[in-house]
């Protein structure tokens, strides 16, 4: 019994491990996708390049997504069918006194003051480094991309919190501790991030604590809303950025 229970640990293992190096790879493809879809020379579904790259990219991407959540189904069924759910936001958090989240909270008030301060922070980020202090083109970008803003902050909010959280966190519990796997779904995040927006070494802890934040979400609450949520408040934020500068 004990060497069949060890052999299923190992077995596990090596899945989680598997589950990461698919994760890992599909991050470095996504960070050199829209040169490639450059390159390829595709045929225009846009008049406006960069919503015809986005497009593209947005297409794509979920495709990878979507073939990195039926791996993770195949290898990990029970674990997945656990954590593909909205969540239970009434559930108490693990405490982290060092950002006010408290044993006392529910992840409903921590989802939401956490959405409503990082958003700030990403706002602020960009409307010094994108915007250059100026917010005249925000309202025109707004009324004339609105519905590829929202579309391309939904499905690229899916894409990275499907690729670097879900599948972490679905793929190595109970294999290594919580408090592991929420910095490995980090670093997956985070670094490459330092080739984004926000970049550098800004980018990368940036990035890497939404990502821990968000990874925690999800084993606590057992569900992917506020994960999926905070981030695609970030990107909504940064496409509208990017199409003010167009």
């Amino acid at each position: 019994m004990t060497t069949i229970i060890a052999n299923t640990q190992t077995n596990h293992r090596a899945r989680s491990l598997f589950l990461l190096v698919v994760a890992a790879a599909s991050i470095g493809l996504l960070v050199v996708l829209r040169p490639l879809i450059q390159a390829a020379a595709l045929p225009e579904l846009h008049p406006v390049p960069r919503v015809d790259l986005d497009i593209k990219y947005q297409v794509l991407a979920l495709a990878l997504a979507l073939v990195n959540l039926l791996i993770t189904y195949v290898l990990f069924p029970t674990n997945f069918r656990r954590f593909a759910r909205m969540g239970n936001s009434q559930v108490h958090p693990v405490p982290v006194k060092v950002l006010g989240i408290n044993a006392k909270d529910t992840w409903r008030g921590v989802g939401i003051n956490f959405a409503v301060v990082i958003t700030l922070v990403t706002s602020v980020f960009l409307y010094l480094n994108v915007l250059k202090g100026d917010l005249s083109a925000v309202g025109s970008a707004v009324i004339g991309f609105a519905p590829f803003i929202l579309i391309f902050a939904a499905l690229n909010a899916f894409t990275e919190e499907a690729i670097t959280r879900f599948t972490v966190v679905v793929g190595f519990e109970g294999v290594v501790p919580r408090s592991a796997v929420v910095l490995i779904s980090a670093l997956l995040f985070g670094l490459p991030h330092y080739f984004g927006t926000p970049g550098g070494v800004v980018g990368v802890l940036m990035a890497g604590f939404i990502a821990w934040l968000l990874a925690k979400s999800i084993q606590e609450t057992e569900g992917v809303w506020w994960s999926w949520f905070i981030h695609f408040l970030q990107d909504m934020v940064i496409f509208m950025a990017f199409f003010a500068v167009l």
